[in-house]
């Protein structure tokens, strides 16, 4: 009797089935991991997003100044103006122009929250002439509530500013919700 060695059907049949439950399972694994990837690229690109504007908001706050601006009509305006918690009108400082001896160091800036996105503007002078349009630029997208307050010297919080030509600005706090991330609070004590 001379038997042939090597394997039935049967059992061909019993390893490529086991093969596919093992490549499907390994496949299953791998797809999950690539899309645990990209949702975290996503999440980290959101964040730096975040961090970014926070970051620009601070060093814009931390250089804010005590100089009160003209509007376009000629009228004195407050170095800060805070209007219902929801725009934020400041004078800051810290602009280098050395080659541009005609400009001063000092900024007008605002804050705002329009169609979703948290809006940073600038002027091209402090004091405004009629016509003039600030530079407005987003800094972050997904932004369904802005809220800023202000803490005076007496550590009361306002959502309107000023109060009074003797009153001065202690701190700022900014608050964003953001669709998928929620409330975002940042407290900035300023200088001096």
């Amino acid at each position: 009797m001379n038997r042939q060695s090597g394997f039935t059907l049967l059992e061909l049949l019993v390893v490529v089935v086991v093969f596919s439950i093992m490549s499907a399972a390994a496949y299953s694994s791998l797809q999950s991991s690539l899309k645990a990837e990209e949702n975290f690229d996503a999440s980290m690109e959101e964040l730096e997003a975040v961090q970014m504007s926070l970051a620009v908001f601070q060093r814009d706050v931390m250089q804010l100044s005590r100089r009160a601006v003209r509007d376009a009509y000629g009228d004195s305006e407050a170095s800060v103006v805070l209007r219902g918690g929801q725009e934020l009108f400041f004078t800051r400082g810290g602009n280098f122009s050395s080659m541009k001896l005609d400009q001063t160091e000092l900024t007008r800036v605002a804050y705002s929250l329009q169609d979703e996105q948290l809006i940073r503007s600038t002027w091209r002078s402090l004091d405004s002439t009629q016509g003039e349009q600030p530079l407005s630029a987003p800094l972050l997208g997904q932004v369904t509530r802005l809220q800023i307050r202000v803490l005076d010297k007496d550590n009361l919080w306002h959502q309107d500013w000023p109060l009074g030509a003797s009153n001065r600005v202690r701190a700022v706090e900014i608050t964003l919700e953001l669709a998928g991330w929620g409330e975002i609070r940042r407290l900035f004590p300023l200088p001096g």
